[in-house]
């Protein structure tokens, strides 16, 4: 019922933003297209990722999830191959990297031919989760190509260091950290927390310019990302087109853990939330 194309979007050298592209088999009218963008130390294969965008292809979308140029995964082991490369991220490059992919899908250049004639690249929207969120609200504040949002316990703020540790940071030039889902021993060098400063990366500013429907998912127990951090990023946005619907009784990956072994109620309403608010005219 749902088909599965992989596609490669070389940047430079060995650098290269990998994805899949995820649609129905039996094509009978115009697609919208939905780019989902993973969190912080995700890949387009964590946990529910893949099992959303394939119900997102089932309603009659394209369903298009990714990884970034430093993300160096082995999904089955959850783990990054290349700590150093994976060190180098900053919310810019991100930010144009998700441009790119755009501009790509809106040229239909990393689609199939048969998916050309279906895919309508008038409609593209965006379903960030998590870090993956901010990203979103970012890119679609500075272009004009977005037509809906869907935030999926997104992060509220980008600065979330104290000033002990930002001293310590750009002392050694390295934060280093383990990964609390995988215990692996991960690093960001100094210059993603640089280019939060440098682009001033606060992101009430970016969610009070979109103009664009915005939906905000959130679990009740979010632990990561708590509710009142979200309630305070809404309120000093003041944004008419945002909209926050909190999920009760979860936390912030609406109890999925990876590897994905089976639904839960809580996914299963983030679904039908997220595939009424994108097909709701």
């Amino acid at each position: 019922m749902v088909r599965l194309d992989r596609f490669e979007l070389v940047i430079s050298g060995n650098d290269k933003i990998t994805g899949d592209i995820r649609f129905r088999e039996i094509i009978e009218k115009k697609l919208p297209i939905v780019v989902i963008t993973h969190g912080f130390t995700g890949h387009k294969d964590w946990g529910f990722l893949p099992y959303f965008a394939e119900e997102l292809a089932k309603s009659g979308f394209i369903a298009i999830t990714y990884n970034f140029t430093t993300d160096c995964i082995d999904a089955e082991k959850d783990w990054f191959t290349n700590v150093d490369k994976f060190a180098t991220f900053t919310i810019s490059q991100e930010v144009n990297e998700l441009k790119l992919l755009v501009q790509h899908l809106i040229d239909k250049t990393i689609l199939s031919d048969e998916l050309k004639d279906f895919a309508d690249s008038s409609k593209i929207y965006l379903i960030g989760q998590s870090l993956g969120g901010a990203i979103s609200i970012i890119f679609a504040s500075q272009n004009q190509v977005v037509e809906k949002i869907v935030l999926l316990g997104t992060v509220g703020t980008l600065f979330r260091y104290t000033k002990r540790q930002v001293i310590e940071w750009e002392k050694n030039g390295v934060w280093h950290f383990t990964n609390t889902r995988t215990g692996q021993e991960l690093k960001i060098n100094y210059s993603y927390y640089k280019d939060l400063i440098e682009n001033n990366y606060y992101l009430e500013r970016f969610l009070e310019r979109i103009q664009v429907p915005t939906l905000f998912i959130h679990g009740t127990e979010d632990l990561t990302v708590p509710v009142n951090e979200i309630e305070r990023f809404i309120k000093k946005a003041k944004n008419p087109f945002v909209e926050l619907k909190l999920i009760k009784n979860t936390g912030h990956t609406f109890g999925i853990e990876h590897p994905f072994a089976h639904s839960t109620s809580a996914l299963e309403q983030v679904i039908v939330e997220t595939i009424n608010f994108l097909k709701n005219d």
